[in-house]
């Protein structure tokens, strides 16, 4: 009964949920185990109202730094160059937005939400060994599974699991 409840692990061992790359709860940076939401397919690019956020009609950040004067909005210097894997370009009247090389770090999304949407295709990656020590800070854990399909009764998921607690109870250091 005490192996079901609380399984001899050598030491804790520590899962998180995200629901997308934000990363509210740290599960990328504080957990043994993260699933982290995410999507597959393209970026949903509503250019109308990418030209919206260029014109002033929308406040970027979704009106997050209202009140303070940053000025106009300069959608190649505060969304296209800020990009960490430089996969969008803008011509002056169109976003595009190669989608192979996004890393899904939904830094454009968060500036122009009324304009970029995440794609249809949704599911969750995994990723294992983030620790967050006291002197170094955080640390990300390696991607194990970019995408899985994440639907009930989550089989997919489970299965990942339980391959790593037989390991964990193996090769697990204590402390």
């Amino acid at each position: 009964q005490d192996e079901l409840h609380r399984p001899a692990f050598p030491y804790k061992f520590k899962f998180k949920f995200d629901g997308c790359p934000n990363g509210c709860v740290c599960a990328m940076a504080r957990s043994d185990f993260a699933v982290v939401g995410t999507w597959k397919d393209d970026i949903k690019i509503d250019q109308d109202a990418v030209k919206g956020y260029v014109g002033g009609e929308f406040a970027p950040n979704a009106g997050a730094h209202s009140g303070r004067d940053w000025g106009k909005f300069d959608i190649q210097k505060e969304v296209v160059d800020l990009c960490p894997s430089k996969c969008m370009k803008w011509d002056g009247s169109k976003l595009s937005i190669k989608t192979a090389d996004c890393v899904r770090c939904m830094h454009c999304i968060n500036t122009m939400p009324r304009a970029l949407h995440i794609g249809d295709e949704r599911g969750a990656s995994i990723l294992v060994g983030a620790k967050a020590p006291v002197v170094d800070g955080a640390q990300m854990g390696s991607l194990l599974v970019p995408f899985v399909s994440c639907e009930a009764p989550y089989d997919d998921v489970k299965e990942v699991i339980e391959k790593i607690w037989d390991w964990w109870m193996e090769e697990g250091k204590n402390r």
